[in-house]
């Protein structure tokens, strides 16, 4: 929404540059963060609360030098006037995780988008799949209690 409180339109090829970066990267470089996202971004994820096309830059570049491999499959999305829920399959290899071999996370984001780029980013995903269980103590720990939950005996 605008100052006015009407619905912003976006430009369609801001959001396939988007879904074009993330689908065969999904390490972004500084340069595409500036074309993509505003000066004052807000990022979520269930680990940062990130401000600032800055921050996020920042956040990237330590996922480039930390992930071996990293690629956003795009299951689903819905999209309307500034925003777009998108489902996903994360698939990526860190060499601290799982002996480095790759993984597969599923996860949901929202998207709020604006004439000057991307303003909000939200990844929900599940943390505990992704590092908890990679853990030794720790793992063992996360798959008892999700077994536990589910019902399984």
């Amino acid at each position: 929404m605008n100052s006015a409180g009407k619905a912003v339109q976006y430009s369609p090829d801001l959001y396939q540059a988007f879904r074009s970066l993330f689908e065969h990267s999904g390490k972004l470089t500084e340069a595409e963060v500036e074309h993509l996202y505003s000066e004052d971004v807000v990022f979520c994820d269930p680990v940062h609360r990130l401000q600032g096309r800055q921050a996020l830059q920042r956040y990237f570049a330590d996922i480039a030098r930390n992930v071996r491999f990293c690629h956003f499959e795009f299951v689903d999305e819905l999209r309307c006037d500034n925003a777009a829920h998108i489902t996903w399959n994360m698939h990526f290899s860190h060499p601290r995780l799982a002996g480095g071999r790759r993984q597969t996370i599923r996860g949901m984001s929202l998207v709020r988008f604006a004439e000057n780029g991307i303003y909000y980013h939200e990844d929900c995903y599940d943390l505990g799949a992704m590092l908890y269980e990679h853990m030794p103590v720790l793992g063992m720990a996360t798959r008892f209690l999700k077994k536990r939950l589910g019902g399984e005996r």
